[in-house]
């Protein structure tokens, strides 16, 4: 039986964790079963990037502003015959409003739909109008897929709340390789590289910088603390809108010499390997791939109780969670490991076996092909 073409479809902006997940899900296709094609939309960036140069097949949709959806839709529609597509997953908003679009209007209605949803994206926006507009959209939208891929019990219950529900929904939470993100692999040379003392606790977070994420918060933590703990410092490993507004903080808290952004890296690893422990300070999130690499690489976990984390942190076991936006509670969580380096390394050594048990790319894939499978028997037999 030949390989199975299935169209994966992103925006290619930022580079983070749908973008690693969607490389992830090609690298691990049974590629007799499943071959991957990446399509980027928007611009030619680092998804498409990273998908040439480990080899897949790619094509690209360039779209100038949010208005050539039409336009965008065709040519999806014309990627999917020339591929002769079998399945089309679609990775955020734009993407799911190019395939609905297409689905609608240029009669690809035998090819079986598939949405990811990471999160609850009314969440994502500062704008409140922008918020509800976004958020009713999506959700109108998804409602046409053939299939709904959540990351999170969490999300499968608000989903199974609304009146429209979608007929199929699937729970697949991300993987990560723990043979890739083995702490064993690595020394901590990034340490030295950027001057750190032996004695300093590294507080250490990866993503884009986006006022979603709460750095300021983080920043505002680290600030109460340094009085106490004058051996803490922070690394944030990733660039975005918001690095000019972080930099000038860091300036005014005087913390130049406690704060560090390295701008975007495409191996996380060595940096991961560099911290003592991982800090998500979001405001909303799904199940973030930097969370699941850090816990990967042996790292105990403070985090904000927000989006499906809560299903992927034992609280007590392999992290402390916190209410979102609540600087005491972050200062205190982070003080909580300062104050006992056995608990950090305790909480580290769980992080990563829970990983291994629960949180493996492997399994992560499988259930996708399962999904698929399940998804390509529906539709042909309707």
């Amino acid at each position: 039986m030949a390989s199975k073409v299935v169209l994966l479809c992103r925006v290619d902006g930022n580079f983070g964790g749908v973008e690693r997940n969607i490389l992830t899900l090609a690298h691990g296709f049974d590629q007799s079963r499943y071959t991957p094609v990446i399509v980027g939309l928007g611009k030619s960036g680092e998804l498409l990037r990273q998908g040439r140069a480990a080899g897949f097949e790619t094509e690209f949709i360039s779209m100038k502003s949010r208005l050539q959806m039409g336009r965008a839709a065709g040519q999806l529609a014309e990627i999917a015959r020339q591929r002769k597509a079998d399945l089309l997953h679609t990775f955020g908003l734009r993407s799911n409003m190019i395939a609905g679009w297409m689905r609608r209007f240029h009669n690809i209605a035998s090819i079986p739909w598939m949405v990811r949803l990471p999160n609850i994206n009314s969440t994502d926006y500062q704008n409140p109008l922008r918020s509800w507009f976004s958020h009713g959209l999506n959700n109108a939208l998804i409602r046409r897929a053939d299939a709904l891929q959540v990351i999170s019990p969490q999300l499968k219950d608000y989903m199974q709340s609304l009146k429209k529900c979608p007929a199929h929904i699937f729970t697949i939470f991300n993987g990560v390789d723990p043979e890739r993100f083995d702490p064993a692999l690595f020394d901590r040379s990034v340490r030295a590289d950027y001057k750190l003392k032996e004695e300093t606790i590294l507080l250490g977070s990866v993503g884009r910088l986006d006022a979603i994420k709460g750095y300021d918060i983080l920043i505002n933590a680290l600030a109460d603390l340094k009085s106490e703990c004058g051996y803490i410092e922070l690394m944030l490993v990733g660039d975005g809108p918001q690095r000019t507004a972080l930099q000038q903080l860091i300036d005014d808290k005087n913390l130049q010499d406690r704060v560090c952004i390295t701008g975007f890296k495409e191996d996380v690893r060595p940096y991961l390997a560099a911290f003592d422990i991982y800090v998500c300070s979001s405001y909303s999130e799904g199940v973030p791939m930097a969370m699941l690499e850090a816990m990967s690489m042996a790292l105990p976990v403070v985090s904000t109780r927000v989006g499906g984390i809560e299903s992927l942190i034992d609280e007590g076991v392999t992290g402390v969670l916190i209410p979102a936006g609540n600087l005491a509670a972050l200062s205190d969580a982070i003080k909580s490991f300062i104050s006992d380096r056995d608990k950090m390394q305790v909480f580290g050594k769980n992080a990563r076996q829970s990983i291994i048990q629960n949180f493996s790319t492997q399994r992560m894939v499988e259930s996708v092909e399962q999904m698929y499978d399940e998804m390509i028997g529906k539709k042909s037999h309707e």
